[in-house]
């Protein structure tokens, strides 16, 4: 009996100990998943956070061309001004942007390539990040100096040109850069007045009673110069060239004097192209407003007050003067809609204007004109109406 009793306690003490055995286990074995729990929401938070900081870094302003500048690279061509490219590389050092050289098809095409870090979620209606990748941009641009492109449009070999464009960007917007030629057209204008006014000057002395020594030898000397003067280009030729390149190839054309300013306007460019899809996204985002969302186009005021002045101003004839007196006498919108509504077309025909923005009066009213196009604007409903 004893024996047996010993041996049951023994048992007992056996399962209890496994039982705590079992109880510790688990314990940990809770302990464990919840600290992995913890550990998955803690990561899960931190990717939650990465991917908001990367959100809300590829959503920024980048229609705001100091954001966007960065995401260019410039091609350069390797036989490029060497003066030009100089003062180029160095711009764009100033803007973070990259660049490099390649081998062009057209002699000195400058061309872009964008690093894309985003895409547009039409359906979130925000950029997205995505793995980093090079994307050519759609805009060419080749450098022409004055005498280059006289040349081309003399021998008639602008067509074989922009034809040669065409063939190795072909779904490219082509700008054209002509560097100079604006002075050389101020020079070839001053060529035919000199031509014109030398021969003027040779009818005169001709009909002139002068000797025949001294005849001779004007003559001899006027001829030596028109020999080495250069020649008149007429200037329809290189009008009509102009024309050909904006009306028939659809060619964006600007113009520079010097090679500082050509590397100025490469730079200036590099930074417009890198707004223009971002630009483009916010037009179709505002395709529905019936005005210009570009950021200054919309006046506003510093207060709710200068707001409601603003706006008043927007209204035909309506001058500062008119808009402050009315502001004096309703203090808001709606204030103005009632006493329009209750008392008629003329409700505001003897308000007085004000004098400046301090709130001094001048002796002259709105008038009984401006009173009926007030209370057409905020009373009417017809919406083909041109008095805003």
């Amino acid at each position: 009996t004893k024996s047996f009793t010993t041996g049951k306690k023994t048992k007992l003490a056996e399962d209890r100990a496994r039982e705590r055995t079992v109880k510790a286990a688990a314990r940990e074995l809770d302990k464990e998943n919840k600290r992995r729990e913890k550990q998955k929401a803690k990561e899960a938070k931190a990717r939650e956070k990465e991917r908001a900081a990367a959100l809300a870094e590829v959503n920024k302003l980048r229609t705001d061309k100091k954001i966007s500048t960065p995401e260019m690279m410039v091609d350069i061509p390797v036989n490029f001004n060497p003066t030009i490219k100089t003062q180029l590389e160095a711009m764009l050092e100033g803007l973070d942007v990259q660049f490099t050289t390649w081998e062009s098809p057209v002699e000195n095409v400058v061309k872009w390539r964008r690093k894309v870090r985003s895409r547009y979620n039409d359906d979130l209606g925000l950029w997205e990040p995505v793995p980093l990748r090079l994307e050519d941009e759609k805009h060419a641009l080749v450098v022409m100096t004055a005498e280059e492109f006289v040349k081309l449009a003399l021998d008639e070999s602008l067509e074989a040109h922009v034809a040669k464009m065409v063939r190795h960007f072909g779904n490219h917007q082509v700008i054209y850069l002509l560097e100079g030629l604006t002075p050389w057209m101020r020079k070839n204008r001053s060529i035919r007045n000199r031509q014109f006014t030398s021969n003027v000057r040779q009818e005169d002395a001709s009909q002139q009673q002068q000797q025949q020594q001294q005849q001779t030898t004007t003559a001899a000397r006027r001829r030596a110069a028109a020999a080495t003067a250069p020649a008149y280009v007429p200037e329809e030729t290189i009008e009509d060239a102009l024309l050909q390149l904006q009306v028939m190839h659809d060619v964006l054309i600007h113009h520079t004097t010097i090679p500082m300013e050509t590397s100025q306007w490469i730079s200036t460019f590099t930074q417009h192209i890198s707004t223009v899809p971002y630009r483009r996204q916010r037009d179709l985002a505002t395709l529905g407003a019936g005005f210009c969302m570009e950021s200054g186009q919309v006046k506003t005021g510093e207060d709710a007050r200068e707001t409601y002045v603003q706006m008043l101003q927007e209204i035909v004839r309506v001058t500062q003067p008119i808009a402050y007196g009315i502001a004096a006498e309703f203090g808001n919108v709606s204030d103005l809609v009632c006493a329009l509504e209750m008392d008629g077309p003329n409700r505001l025909e003897a308000v007085r204007k004000h004098a400046n923005k301090d709130g001094a009066y001048s002796d002259r009213t709105i008038g009984q004109a401006v009173s009926r196009r007030i209370h057409k604007v905020f009373t009417g409903q017809d919406e083909t109406s041109t008095d805003v």
